[in-house]
């Protein structure tokens, strides 16, 4: 592709518009490749979703977090199986099958969940009077707080950094510096973070699936490329 004679190489084209408020490349300067980059935006987000969170709503079913809980399991680990269940009643059942304990079934609510540039929280409290030793009940919300919001940020590695504080029956969850050091998190196009535009205000559990409030303002020029990457994928 030649745009105002630099060389780009793409999988997506740019709008016209935005690249003629590219600054800072002359003639015959070859644009960055931003294969990579296009690729790690297509892992985070479906066409669907993308829609949605600019539409100010995600619908994320129960099956697609006890996937990402799956994925967040590894062997040796104290936990063997852990699931959610979204309840009409605003509620989480979370069931953990762990070596010590056996069964742990408990019922949690949403008290918090929100993530801007300067922070990412989430804050669940389990609403049972008996509750597992506060490690077990740490581990156990953490890892269901970053499933719950790989659909909409993609995959978080706890390694990375978590800050958890638990008060009571109530644990909260600060990612922040796990997800800006995610593939996801990390993604800058053209100086433009695109994680940085996201704002998520809440998650409210209904029977079958978890509702993200959310809103995402990209530059008009970014939008349009991602939304025409994300159309090109859907349509292969």
């Amino acid at each position: 592709m030649n745009t105002g004679g630099c060389t780009m190489d793409m999988p997506v084209v740019l709008p016209a518009s935005f690249t003629d408020n590219i600054q800072g490349w002359s003639s015959g300067t070859k644009l960055p490749d931003l294969s990579n980059a296009i690729a790690i935006l297509r892992e985070t987000w479906d066409l669907q979703t993308f829609s949605n969170l600019q539409a100010g709503k995600v619908s994320v079913p129960d099956d697609v977090i006890n996937q990402s809980l799956d994925m967040a399991l590894e062997d040796g680990e104290q936990v063997q199986k852990l699931t959610i269940e979204s309840q009409e009643d605003h509620k989480l059942k979370v069931t953990a099958l762990t070596k010590k304990a056996g069964r742990v079934v408990m019922v949690c609510q949403v008290e918090q969940m929100e993530h801007d540039k300067d922070h990412s929280v989430i804050k669940l409290k389990a609403l049972d009077k008996k509750l597992p030793d506060k490690p077990l009940l740490s581990w156990i919300f953490s890892r269901v707080s970053l499933a719950m919001v790989t659909k909409v940020v993609g995959h978080i590695d706890p390694g990375q950094g978590l800050d958890m504080n638990i008060r009571g029956n109530e644990v909260t969850v600060d990612f922040h510096q796990a997800l800006y050091q995610s593939r996801f998190g990390s993604l800058e196009i053209f100086g433009c973070r695109p994680l940085d535009y996201l704002t998520i205000y809440g998650a409210t559990p209904y029977k079958g699936y978890v509702e993200f409030q959310t809103n995402l303002e990209l530059p008009d020029q970014i939008g349009s490329m991602f939304q025409n990457a994300l159309q090109t994928m859907e349509g292969s």
